[in-house]
């Protein structure tokens, strides 16, 4: 089981940095104590003091205090043509994905990981002919083994956005269309974690699935580290305006839907009923 990427301390400090609030300014916004803020930033629960600081970070309290407690976690998804690869970088893991036509068996590889060797024998064992390569970002855990993916499979086309060239690949914009056999795909901006961020929304399995990188996780979003309020705004647009039964793909932590994110996920408060 692929543990859940972020917890209440992650979320509220990625709010903080993202809000710019300080813990003094916390504290006196919110009438809690500095330490007990120091506290809760060190995984320590407290059901109060989350409910008196999320308004002031524009966090639902009520998903922050679920993800407190480490009740929730979403619904593991199996889909015939979907598969998550999660690999050990550092001190963390990240996910890459294959996505295949069963009908046909072309194929698509979204990221690297950190090492690609499972997904390679995967593609051999169910006999799939990878015709792309798409980056949905370029930070170093996200590509870490794509020489050796480029090396197996030599024939298919690297993609990355154009706001994050690298050598070799094909540069493109949101609003790209693409196809994995006669699956549909489009490019989606969801920059902000990094400069050109890309989701990617494919259609044709039984449902429709989102490879979103690190511009959203379960229960949370990547940080902000380019812009804050760009991810927030993307992710807005271009990711909770999907259908509800999409399956969400990130790039660490277990996949998810975008129906329980808007019920789940503290930084998107607007969609709570």
């Amino acid at each position: 089981m692929i543990s859940i990427e972020d917890f209440m301390e992650d979320i509220v400090g990625k709010a903080m940095r993202g809000n710019r609030i300080s813990i003094d300014q916390l504290s006196s916004l919110s009438n809690v104590p500095k330490d007990s803020i120091e506290e809760l930033l060190k995984g320590k629960f407290d059901e109060i003091i989350i409910t008196s600081i999320a308004p002031h970070l524009n966090l639902d309290a009520g998903s922050l205090i679920a993800s407190g407690k480490k009740t929730w976690r979403p619904k593991e998804v199996t889909l015939n043509g979907l598969s998550i690869y999660n690999t050990q970088w550092s001190d963390m893991y990240v996910n890459a994905f294959l996505v295949w036509d069963p009908s046909n068996r072309s194929a698509a590889v979204f990221d690297t990981g950190a090492n690609c060797e499972v997904l390679i024998a995967d593609v051999e064992e169910k006999k799939l002919q990878v015709e792309s390569i798409f980056l949905t970002h370029t930070h170093r855990d996200h590509i870490a083994d794509l020489p050796k993916l480029l090396k197996n499979f030599p024939d298919a086309t690297l993609y990355t956005s154009s706001k994050e060239p690298i050598e070799g690949a094909n540069l493109i914009d949101c609003g790209h269309e693409f196809n994995v056999g006669p699956l549909n795909g489009t490019a989606l901006l969801t920059n902000g974690h990094s400069k050109g961020g890309l989701t990617y929304f494919i259609q044709g399995l039984n449902r429709p699935i989102a490879i979103v990188g690190d511009a959203l996780f379960a229960g949370s979003m990547g940080g902000g580290t380019v812009s804050f309020e760009d991810a927030l705004k993307t992710n807005r647009q271009h990711i909770f305006s999907l259908p509800d039964n999409t399956v969400i793909c990130p790039g660490h932590g277990p996949m998810t839907s975008v129906k329980e994110e808007k019920e789940m996920n503290p930084f998107y408060p607007e969609f709570k009923k």
